[in-house]
């Protein structure tokens, strides 16, 4: 920072010249210029005073502070070490107003509320006697500041949730009930729908989380869906490329994939994938197959990582489902070992000439093409963590993720369940829909029906 030395003098040209110069930097408007130009070049200030001046303005232009947007600002920190500095050094409070872009009403409540008073230990006059006692009053930036951030805390309008005892215990029997598994913003949601019973008033996403992070409600981040907090992610790594297709697969690649089915402008398509528990040796897997448009998800546990078993895991499904052909009429797989067996994989069980559906492939190493997939993956390693082994599942806990994931409420559903819009999106089409009664689940006592 510029420094000026203790010798040197600061004329008046000098100051109207950095003022001028630095206006915008200083946060001046015109009226404010001129009255501190006016000012400065008076005989009403010192050279001591200017000088104390000057290295005010120099600070101010280092610290180069963004405009504060609205009609009304509010005092900082720098505003009152400022303020501090100038009223000790003599200047009234229109010209401490004209710096800091103030009234000077507004500058003499400042002082006036933030003042110490001590006696003059030049007076002649008694401290223990009140009447003809003279006191100094000095002004103190960092009363004033302490002063202000308490105020403000104490003015701040209180939380719903502290407010209202029926929405409180509502979203923490929601937030804490784990066979649905709902996050903030879900709930906040199903407050703004009146999908609440007896809730007094409506919750924002962000109340919620605030209340989480300061533990209030017997409320921790282990009640959050996911239990831990989201950060963006780095830039990808640049060493890994998207490979080009074999040429076993150019046929059946998302490059020759109907643009009708990229633009998501049909609800049968579906994306597959596989997640394992431990990698080494042959364990059991799980197949996930996510309809696009309304982020349905089938989840089935697979034999092994092979493609033999794949194509049995997809049989006994469309035994299960006789009209699957119907459901699902194009599949986007990645280029793993267990979806190998291509010709296997599309042929019906109900006779060989018999189509199930189109398969299509991604490029190697791009996981982004199947984003509707991987993110039902990520949600499904909420409750199946790695490490962890597939045979140690039951079929009916395999069952209840799928349960909680066809039953979670996605915003880009219009927080619509999956299993709505797909059951919808079959009715729409006269097909049967009884497959999806294991699916359903009970909602809590809390929410209306």
């Amino acid at each position: 920072m510029n420094t000026v030395q203790k010798n040197n003098n600061i004329t008046k040209s000098q100051m109207q010249e950095l003022l001028e110069n630095n206006q915008e930097k200083l946060g001046l408007s015109e009226k404010n210029l001129r009255k501190l130009i006016k000012s400065v070049r008076s005989h009403g200030i010192s050279r001591q005073m200017r000088k104390v001046f000057y290295q005010e303005c120099l600070k101010k232009i280092e610290r180069n502070e963004e405009k504060q947007e609205g009609k009304f600002k509010h005092l900082i920190k720098e505003d009152r070490i400022s303020i501090e500095i100038l009223h000790t050094a003599g200047f009234n409070n229109s010209f401490i107003g004209a710096f800091v872009d103030k009234d000077r009403s507004s500058i003499k409540r400042e002082i006036d509320k933030n003042v110490i008073e001590y006696w003059d230990m030049n007076s002649t006059k008694s401290p223990y006697k009140e009447k003809g006692q003279i006191n100094i009053k000095y002004y103190s930036s960092e009363k004033a500041q302490k002063n202000a951030e308490e105020n403000k805390l104490k003015n701040r309008k209180k939380c719903k949730l502290d407010r209202y005892k029926n929405l409180r215990w509502s979203v923490v029997a929601l937030l804490k009930e784990k066979t649905i598994d709902y996050s903030p913003d879900v709930i906040a949601n199903l407050s703004k729908e009146g999908k609440i019973k007896d809730a007094e008033a409506s919750i924002g996403t962000n109340a919620i989380y605030r209340a989480v992070k300061a533990r209030k409600y017997g409320l921790t981040i282990n009640d959050l869906p996911h239990k831990r907090g989201y950060y963006k992610k780095q830039d990808n790594n640049p060493h890994t490329q998207t490979k080009e297709i074999s040429e076993k697969k150019k046929e059946i690649s998302i490059e020759v994939m109907p643009e009708k089915i990229k633009n998501k402008e049909t609800d049968t398509h579906f994306e597959g994938d596989i997640i394992i528990g431990v990698a080494k040796r042959t364990h059991n897997t799980l197949i996930t197959l996510v309809n696009t448009a309304s982020q349905f998800t089938f989840v089935r546990r697979s034999e092994n990582k092979t493609g033999q078993a794949t194509v049995e895991t997809l049989d006994k499904l469309e035994e299960e489902i006789p009209e699957l052909s119907k459901i699902i009429e194009s599949l986007l797989l990645d280029n793993g070992v267990e979806f190998s067996k291509i010709e296997e994989m599309m042929k019906s069980v109900k006779g060989k000439n018999n189509k199930r559906f189109q398969v299509y492939f991604t490029h190697p190493y791009a996981s982004y093409e199947r984003g509707c997939n991987e993110n039902k993956n990520r949600l499904i390693r909420r409750y199946f963590k790695k490490g962890k082994l597939v045979e140690k599942l039951s079929d009916e806990e395999i069952l209840n993720i799928a349960r909680k994931i066809n039953n979670m409420p996605r915003k880009a559903l219009g927080y619509k369940t999956p299993l709505e819009v797909f059951e919808s999106n079959l009715k729409k089409k006269g097909l049967n829909t009884d497959f999806l009664d294991i699916y359903r689940i009970k909602l809590p006592k809390c929410l209306v029906a």
